[in-house]
Parts: structure tokens; sequence; C-alpha cells
């Protein structure tokens, strides 16, 4: 994610980035070059080809999410239990119910604030989050967003997931019928 005009150099490839793009680029051998000056939410799989793609995020989320939040699947898995990329939003006045996933969440806010509560030993302990902070949360790690007087709004990276196409399942494949 963008937080400003950022140029990424990747082998002999530039891209140009504005203030509120996603972006999934792959890289194969090639560091990424930035800016030292850039400001980007950037997460890194080695090993992960991802597909190219670049976008805008929206004020909120498409599909319904827990509570009241919203959420859109910005960067689609292109096979069954690759990565993807979403936004969150949370309107103002939430306070999520307890949750966990079966795996590590990274995420960055884009705008607005709130609060990030994780339990440790039946203990709470709360995370002021505001446009720009990164946070980690591990896996099966209780937790619970909330916002109070602010929405807010987060991208996260979710490294696998139980959703996506496979060599038998996929909308090519699903609409088309042979005919003998």
């Amino acid at each position: 994610y963008s937080f400003g005009s950022n140029k990424i150099k990747i082998g002999n490839n530039i891209h140009f980035l504005e203030k509120g793009q996603y972006f999934s680029l792959f890289t194969g051998d090639n560091v990424p070059e930035f800016d030292v000056n850039a400001k980007l939410f950037l997460v890194v799989r080695l090993g992960y080809k991802c597909q190219n793609t670049m976008g805008w995020v929206e004020k909120q989320g498409r599909l319904s999410y827990i509570d009241g939040c919203t959420d859109s699947l910005l960067i689609y898995p292109p096979r069954m239990g690759d990565p993807s990329l979403n936004l969150l939003h949370f309107p103002h006045g939430i306070e999520q119910t307890r949750h966990l996933h079966p795996s590590i969440r990274i995420g960055c806010v884009i705008d607005g604030e709130g609060w990030s509560d994780v339990w440790d030993n039946g203990q709470v302990i709360s995370n002021k989050l505001s446009t720009g902070v990164n946070f980690c949360l591990e896996e099966n790690e209780l937790h619970r967003f909330r916002t109070e007087d602010s929405s807010m709004t987060v991208i996260a990276w979710h490294p696998d997931g139980d959703w996506g196409p496979t060599d038998h399942n996929h909308t090519m494949l699903n609409r088309t019928y042979i005919k003998k």
C-alpha cells in the first residue's frame, strides 16, 4: 500500500504508485529498489509468485464482516491456499467480538484510528492504532478491534486461506460444458 507517490524499481522495470494504491508485484530474483523516503506498507514473501496487480482502495469494504464491519478482497489468491490482501473497515463505535485466526495476520492502518485488544493469560493488552501504524497478530492470538469517535480502515495480509481456484474448480472450467 502506498501512503504517497512512490517509485519502485524491479530489475529494469519501474512502477509508479500513487497515494491510496495497493499492489502486488512479482520480483523474481530481483530485490525491489525504493526511494529512501518511500512511505509504503510492504509485505515480502520469499518464493511466492504473485500476480502483478495494482488498484485503489475504497472507503469501506463490499462484504459483511463481524459486528457491522466490512471487508474487500483486494489481491485474490491465484490458487487455493495462496496469500491474499484485504481491506477492513471498522465504523466508529465498533467493539468487535473476540476472535482468532489459525495463521498470522500482518496489517497497517491506512485511515482513522482505533484500538487492538489482545489477550495474554487472561489479561487484555490494548494497543492504540492510527494511520500509518503496522501491527502483527500471531496465529491463534485472541483479539478484537474497537473504535470510538473515528472509523478505522486497515490493509491486512493473510498468508494462507481456504479459498481460491484450483485446477479442478475455477470460473473458466466451471462454465465449460462438453457436448458429446
